[in-house]
């Protein structure tokens, strides 16, 4: 069981995956392919579905030409 604490970082993840893709004007199809992952894990990582890897967060991050930790705020 996750604690209170991951759960929030999980939540505000989500949010900010989708804040800084918008920002950038791109579609989830877009991010996926810049960041080499599926559109539809993109869907699950903004809907709190899921939860990244390391790896999968510093790609996401490069495509969204951010540093990891604003994904993480």
């Amino acid at each position: 069981m996750a604690s209170v604490a991951e759960e929030k970082l999980r939540l505000n993840l989500g949010k900010n995956i989708k804040h800084y893709r918008k920002l950038k004007k791109l579609t989830q199809y877009e991010l996926s392919i810049q960041a080499d992952v599926s559109e539809r894990y993109i869907k699950m990582l903004e809907k709190d579905a899921s939860s990244p890897s390391m790896a999968v967060l510093c790609m996401l991050s490069e495509a969204l030409k951010i540093e990891p930790y604003m994904l993480l705020k």
